[in-house]
């Protein structure tokens, strides 16, 4: 069977970043800076990130539009991306942290469900449930950062490429992480790798040379650990486990608005 052109495109978008990434590899030295291996490290990120949303749209998660294109050219939205990645493939201490949570969270529910059991009042009893259903609540959902960055791709880039005159009422108040990449954080520090930061009376405030080589080590760890991942999902042409069944409901729910009357005006 003749694989999705999505997913070619998702392949050779993992290759360049692979590229990429071996050539941050290759220009990463301890007593050299990081400017350029970070950079690169960086881009190939969000070559990753593009391979990961196309990998979506062949599975119709996403539909895909001229607006959807759009945003593989754009940088922040591919990194708040890789922040929904990171998620689904994070590094040993977060994951080993969230192990750590979700025992404590089993234990804790064991406790809950043996107090209500046994307490015949009925004013603790529902106040015993309300915790037990949190905790129900929160194996259910997904970190709010990823949330508001689901949320931030669709309402608050697509969307206002949708509509420019559009504004909130009143401004959401997002998870400060999501936020940060919304803000060009990620970005600024990508571009602070490659030009000289001058400041706004001409002096310099930041040079390549300043980047360190443990920061170009970190990113190409987080680059690595995302082309590991989507190659994973390439490779089986499905997602597993219940976090990714969680993040494919949350990439379909809010792009859901995207309907078929909407992307045929997009194309006409």
């Amino acid at each position: 069977m003749r694989k999705s052109h999505f997913v070619e495109a998702a392949e050779s978008c993992v290759a360049n970043g692979e590229r990429l990434l071996y050539d941050a590899e290759l220009l990463a030295y301890p007593d050299h800076p990081g400017g350029t291996p970070f950079f690169l490290a960086r881009i190939a990120q969000e070559e990753f990130a593009k391979a990961f949303l196309l990998f979506l749209a062949a599975r119709g998660v996403v539909s895909w539009n001229p607006l959807v294109h759009r945003s593989t050219r754009d940088h922040v939205f591919k990194q708040l991306l890789g922040l929904v990645i990171n998620h689904l493939s994070p590094d040993w201490d977060d994951e080993q942290k969230r192990s750590d949570e979700f025992l404590a969270d089993i234990e804790e529910h064991k406790r809950l469900c043996a107090a209500f059991d046994s307490s015949s009042d009925h004013r603790e009893r529902e106040q015993i449930w309300k915790k037990i259903k949190g905790i129900g609540d929160k194996c259910d959902s997904l970190p709010q950062s990823v949330t508001d960055a689901i949320f931030i791709l669709r309402r608050k880039k697509i969307g206002r490429w949708e509509s420019s005159t559009w504004v909130w009422e009143e401004e959401p108040k997002y998870d400060p992480l999501a936020k940060s990449l919304a803000e060009g954080k990620l970005d600024r520090e990508k571009q602070d790798a490659l030009y000289v930061l001058l400041g706004r009376d001409g002096h310099v405030g930041k040079t390549p040379a300043q980047v360190r080589y443990e920061e170009a080590k970190a990113a190409m760890e987080v680059a690595d650990r995302m082309r590991s991942f989507v190659k994973f999902l390439l490779s089986q042409n499905a997602g597993s486990g219940r976090d990714f069944e969680k993040i494919e409901a949350a990439f379909k729910s809010a792009f859901a608005s995207l309907s078929e009357e909407e992307r045929e005006s997009l194309t006409s």
